[in-house]
């Protein structure tokens, strides 16, 4: 029997090279790419939120809000994520990779299976680790408390603190970021 799974789509970044807000750009048929990553997520888990500073989107869904609002931070994020999920191990997914598909999320979940102990199992793509597709345990969050008290914001340096399992992809274009409007351009078209 499959645990249940919850995944939590992090779509609260600055957008500074897009130059706008990337979650709330019209994306594969949805009013927001981050409706698109909603609906497309939503089949393959038993819950999946989003995780932003406040409430900005145009759709119903689960919301996980940043504890501190002010600090642009994945790592911030990911303690506000940890503290409110509903399970002890959550998939995260960066806003702005909409090409990452079930076939990786199955082998992270696989290598969970095979890796237990692991408090982070992550994608690893040509280019190197992806902290913001990969799986979390609940149980990293003191670490990561400590971390952001003594103001360490970068999940590398969690990586190398945790008990981290690497799943390699070769399919390169599976971690296609929309982070500037040629990037966006170029994957609508």
């Amino acid at each position: 029997m499959q645990p249940e799974r919850e995944a939590v789509i992090f779509a609260g970044g600055k957008s500074s090279r897009m130059g706008r807000d990337k979650a709330l750009l019209p994306f594969g048929g949805y009013s927001t790419l981050a409706e698109y990553q909603y609906r497309r997520l939503l089949p393959l888990f038993d819950r999946v939120s989003l995780s932003a500073k406040g409430d900005k989107f145009p759709f119903d869904s689960p919301r996980i809000y940043d504890r501190d609002a002010e600090t642009s931070s994945p790592m911030v994020a990911l303690a506000s994520v940890l503290e409110q999920a509903q399970h002890d191990i959550v998939f995260v997914l960066s806003v702005d990779m909409p090409l990452v598909d079930a076939l990786l999320i199955d082998r992270l979940y696989d290598a969970h299976a095979d890796h237990p102990a692991a408090q982070i199992i992550l994608a690893a793509s040509p280019h190197g680790t992806e902290p913001l597709c990969a799986l979390y345990h609940r149980d990293l969050l003191p670490r990561i408390t400590e971390q952001l008290e003594r103001g360490e914001h970068r999940m590398h340096a969690l990586l190398k603190e945790a008990v981290t399992v690497k799943v390699p992809c070769e399919r390169e274009e599976i971690f296609t970021n929309l982070n500037t409007p040629e990037e966006y351009y170029r994957l609508l078209r």
